[in-house]
């Protein structure tokens, strides 16, 4: 059985959007800070991205540390000279990083870099059942589970923040499969990448992201696993 690639993705149920690049300030943004500034919409869907600790050679996470440094500075002193609130032309400056660093970051984490310990079944479904243990608190629209990295399609109910949901996501299935190898120490890479799905387009884009990556990567379907919402196998 192939992998499946959806031709119909239907937005989930009043689906709520994100402009940043408009002059009007949007009531319902923040911004949540951690290592580079993460954005913040009640009700909106995000894609969360998160790896391995091992993931990725030690040069590229220097460099990666350094550019972080470097953002960190830019977008703090773009912050004071406008009253504490980012410029559009720097939101739009810093979106585009992320885009690209993404693309970026993929290619990598595809090459199968370190243990790759999701590449095993058992390891990958103790994963499954964190994010749908959850799903009291988040509504889950679609996932990819690699050999050394996730991506998450999802939508935080209200009172829960993203942030608490991806820790609780890495604490669950880290203790168990350190567990069931005898281990202790980091699983996850501390810091999680993630972006506010804006429109429909994006949306759409998003699911076959993460429906393609084991494509894209060249995996045999025991090497990874890919969830999708009921609503996009229908075909009408």
């Amino acid at each position: 059985m192939a992998w499946f690639i959806p031709q119909h993705i239907p937005l989930p149920p009043n689906f709520i959007g994100f402009a940043p690049e408009s002059s009007m300030p949007d009531p319902g943004f923040h911004q949540y800070t951690r290592h580079l500034p993460h954005w913040r919409k009640a009700g909106s869907c995000y894609l969360s991205t998160f790896r391995l600790r091992d993931s990725l050679p030690a040069e590229v996470v220097a460099r990666m540390k350094a550019e972080e440094k470097t953002w960190q500075q830019r977008l703090a002193e773009a912050a004071l000279n406008n009253h504490g609130r980012l410029p559009g032309d720097e939101m739009d400056a810093w979106d585009a990083f992320q885009r690209k660093r993404l693309r970026k970051l993929d290619l990598l984490l595809d090459e199968g870099h370190g243990e790759c310990l999701l590449r095993h079944p058992e390891h990958r479904e103790v994963l499954v059942e964190a994010l749908h243990h959850g799903e009291r608190r988040v509504e889950i629209l679609a996932y990819a589970i690699m050999p050394n990295h996730a991506h998450v399609l999802c939508r935080p109910l209200p009172g829960h923040a993203l942030e608490s949901l991806t820790g609780s996501w890495k604490r669950r299935s880290s203790q168990r499969i350190h567990h069931a190898l005898g281990r202790t120490g980091s699983f996850w890479q501390d810091e999680s990448w993630d972006r506010i799905i804006r429109d429909a387009e994006h949306y759409a884009t998003a699911v076959r992201y993460i429906a393609k990556n084991p494509v894209v990567a060249r995996l045999r379907e025991d090497e990874a696993t890919v969830w999708l919402h009921p609503s996009m196998h229908n075909k009408e």
